[in-house]
């Protein structure tokens, strides 16, 4: 077992290339060499991530294993992981690019140019890039396996990442159900709701995927941790035995194989699958499709308060808070808990306006409040002066957000906006250069084209970065727009959280250099609007990082499992959250199983264990509160059954 040093390699892969890129740097711009060094340790856009793969595709080639199995984050950073590539061989044309001036001068000073280890550099990196694009669309050596639970939830996100990887020509060979409720043991309401649930994604997944292996992985009661425990997991897996599953009094066998020659029932679907999914038909069905998802009547797992009496709420997000961050380990139920806590907020004080801000590039919010699509986040109007009356700063917009039950909803798409900001710096770069240029036909084509391109080596999630100024621009509009009252930001899953979090500062480092870089050029273009805009971002910023330290003012919502992976990782979000000096205002146990039948109560026993490990992990002499959130069957959808199963929701008193 490897886990690759993601910033080791970065470390090991710079070390011999830094002065090639160093001169490269200083032949292609007007900098200075502590500019110069400057530039090279903020810019490369997600190099340590991306030198992570470089690494991985030599251990592919060079070691000496048969399988290299490759445990990924979750869908949205490791579609962009897988992106990398292309990054790659944008990082070898902007250096190339800088080289173009010093080449063409040679060639017309000199007669002729000679290359140098700069060349080779830039052959080097654009060789890797094509190897690594190869290796990951080749499917005799490289293949995917996705993973999701069977929840709608997770079908929707699944339909959108394999779309996605096929899309780029990357083969997605195996569909893997984990978690799948096992055969009944005993009467249990909430297995059997479970199972019902459970049947219809599993059809649907099957029809939505039909030329794929589908594997179901059951749900053991307990996590298996240790190579034992795994290679007794990995048997119940393989043995190739289908798994029943109750499904209205009959059993659903996996696989199932889509019968041919006959027409395939459409159940229509309002989310955004690209089209209604395809449900074979079943005979043990009752001689109809699965609607999807069935809505049982919702379970009382766990001790109901009274409605709308929530006092754990005032532990979490106390009256007088303005943003309220979401966290925690992928699969855990992140994204419903935040929504969850948008209506109570929303409910505790109607004067209030709440917004639900999703940065987490695989967008899900759409579908937890069954909204019928996702969410877009529409990118700023050419400029934030001259009488514009939309909310906006720096880059992103809170003009068209989605109303649900008093709260305004949007999904942010942080790569969209980030693009429509690079197109508008581009155009600032043409506009400056032809002021200099003025009627005559001379053009800085090089120093224009070097200028153009600087943008495209800012470092990897600053487009996220720039996504959650949003939070400014919605707690501190203009002067005369309405801000929010609080803002609830659901997070991407908790490495990239960590990043996100920790990101205001290196980003606000990045913009200081680009305005110095500018600034070289400035005796001869000026800095115009977009240097003016670098101002406004740098000021942003600065709020950000110092709104995040604000403990009266931020608060951090950590959701997890009462297993014990989320519990590990929970606690080392909360060590991190405390050296970033964000407040974390509790811990949400998600999904406690509720006492019923021998599965349950193995299942109870197990998860009890971790929470008095949890509880013993909140670091003194403050302990976050913890709240206890009810395993439900299906998980709710929409802001009804969000509100009724938060109603459920209890403080822990140990």
């Amino acid at each position: 077992m490897v886990e690759l040093d993601a910033d080791g390699a970065f470390r090991r892969w710079m070390g011999p290339r830094r002065q090639a890129l160093r001169t490269i740097v200083a032949r292609g711009t007007y900098l200075d060499d502590d500019d110069i060094d400057r530039f090279l340790a903020l810019s490369l856009p997600g190099v340590n991530e991306l030198i992570g793969l470089v690494e991985l595709e030599q251990l592919v080639a060079r070691a000496p294993w048969n399988d290299v199995v490759v445990d990924t984050a979750p869908t949205g950073h490791t579609l962009r992981l897988l992106a990398m590539p292309q990054v790659l061989g944008r990082i070898a044309g902007v250096l190339d690019g800088m080289l173009a001036k010093h080449r063409f001068l040679a060639e017309s000073l000199g007669g002729e140019y000679r290359a140098d280890p700069t060349d080779a550099l830039i052959t080097e990196i654009e060789h890797e890039s094509a190897e690594l694009g190869a290796l990951l669309r080749d499917s005799r050596r490289c293949a995917f396996s996705w993973v999701l639970l069977p929840e709608v939830a997770a079908l929707e996100e699944a339909c959108d990442g394999v779309r996605a990887l096929e899309d780029a020509g990357m083969t997605v060979a195996e569909i893997i159900v984990n978690r799948v409720a096992p055969p009944a043991s005993g009467r249990c309401d909430f297995c059997s709701a479970r199972r019902r649930s459970e049947a219809g994604v599993i059809a649907a997944t099957r029809a939505t995927f039909p030329e794929r292996s589908l594997v179901a992985a059951p749900d053991l009661g307990a996590e298996p941790r240790g190579v034992p425990a795994l290679r007794r997991f990995a048997r119940t897996i393989k043995l190739g035995k289908p798994l029943r599953l109750r499904h209205l009094g009959g059993p659903l066998r996996l696989p199932p194989k889509p019968q041919l020659g006959g027409p395939v029932p459409l159940l229509p679907r309002p989310h955004h699958l690209g089209g209604p999914v395809p449900l074979p038909p079943n005979p043990h069905h009752l001689g109809g499709p699965v609607p999807l998802p069935p809505k049982p009547p919702s379970l009382r797992g766990v001790r109901q308060t009274q409605k709308n009496d929530h006092g754990w709420l005032e532990a979490l997000a106390p009256r007088g808070l303005r943003l309220l961050v979401v966290a925690g380990k992928g699969g855990v139920g992140k994204t419903s808990c935040a929504a969850a806590l948008a209506l109570a907020l929303a409910e505790r004080d109607h004067d209030q306006r709440v917004l639900l801000l999703s940065v987490d590039p695989a967008h899900s919010l759409a579908d937890i409040l069954e909204l019928g699509g996702p969410l877009r986040f529409p990118p700023k109007p050419p400029s934030s002066r001259g009488g514009d009356t939309t909310v906006t700063v720096a880059g992103t917009s809170i003009a068209n957000p989605v109303r649900v039950d008093g709260i305004d909803v949007v999904e942010l798409d942080a790569q969209a906006a980030f693009a429509q900001r690079r197109a508008r710096y581009r155009d600032a770069v043409d506009e400056l250069f032809d002021g200099l240029r003025g009627g005559s036909s001379f053009d800085a084509t090089f120093d224009r084209t070097v200028v153009q391109d600087l943008v495209d080596l800012a470092p990897s999630g600053l487009d996220e970065v720039f996504g959650i100024v949003g939070v400014i621009e919605a707690l501190f509009p203009a002067a005369g727009a309405a801000g929010y009252d609080v803002v609830v930001l659901d997070t991407a899953p908790t490495g990239h959280a960590l990043r996100l979090l920790e990101m205001p500062a290196s980003a606000l480092e990045w913009v200081h250099a680009l305005l110095a870089i500018l600034l070289k050029y400035r005796k001869v273009i000026g800095l115009g609007e977009f240097g003016a805009d670098l101002v406004e971002i740098a000021r942003d910023l600065r709020r950000l990082k110092a709104l995040l330290g604000e403990p009266r003012q931020t608060r951090a919502v950590l959701v997890t499992r009462a297993a014990e992976m989320p519990r590990l990782e929970t606690a080392r979000l909360l060590a991190a959250l405390t050296r970033l000096h964000v407040s974390v205002g509790g811990i949400v146990v998600n999904a406690l199983t509720p006492p019923g039948c021998p599965h349950c109560r193995r299942a109870a026993t197990a998860e009890s264990r971790a929470l008095d490990a949890l509880r013993q992990a909140r670091q003194p002499p403050k302990r976050c509160a913890i709240i206890l959130a009810p395993a439900e069957a299906p998980p709710p959808r929409g802001a009804a059954a969000l509100s009724r199963w938060r109603d459920q929701w209890i403080p822990d008193r140990r």
